[in-house]
């Protein structure tokens, strides 16, 4: 389905910008309540899952210990965060969020993000195809 690159480049873009606006969202309803969307437990379960994991795969690329246990902390760390904003933008905007700043602004910023996301992809590939072959 996928295989023309204009199809599957924009459907990149789409889903990047949707993520990108759904996490700034997620942040200014966080900001804006000054609570986190969901209870302490579960963001507590799902760093720790994280870290593990993060721990784990930076000890499979050859990091020392202590290494990969930073690696490990900053990865459980990030992945919460995105998680916890990801679902705040969701109950901000199934609570009427959207409607309170407006579909113009939000679509701007789906566009902005898109653009962004795009510029951002072909910064990385340009820069790991030197790395990598």
């Amino acid at each position: 389905m996928f295989e023309n690159p204009f199809v599957k480049t924009l459907a990149i873009a789409v889903l990047m910008g949707i993520f990108l606006v759904d996490m700034g969202l997620g942040v200014f309803d966080i900001f804006s309540t000054k609570s986190s969307p969901l209870p302490s437990a579960f963001v507590l379960m799902i760093f720790a899952v994280m870290f593990i994991g993060g721990m784990v795969f930076y000890e499979r690329q050859g990091l020392d210990t202590l290494s990969s246990i930073i690696g490990g902390a900053l990865a459980g760390f990030g992945l919460s965060f995105v998680f916890v904003s990801l679902v705040g933008g969701v109950q901000f905007a199934l609570g009427g969020g959207i409607s309170a700043i407006g579909w113009e602004q939000v679509i701007s910023a789906v566009a902005g993000c898109m653009i962004a996301g795009v510029v951002m992809l072909k910064v990385l590939s340009y820069k790991l195809q030197n790395h990598f072959y």
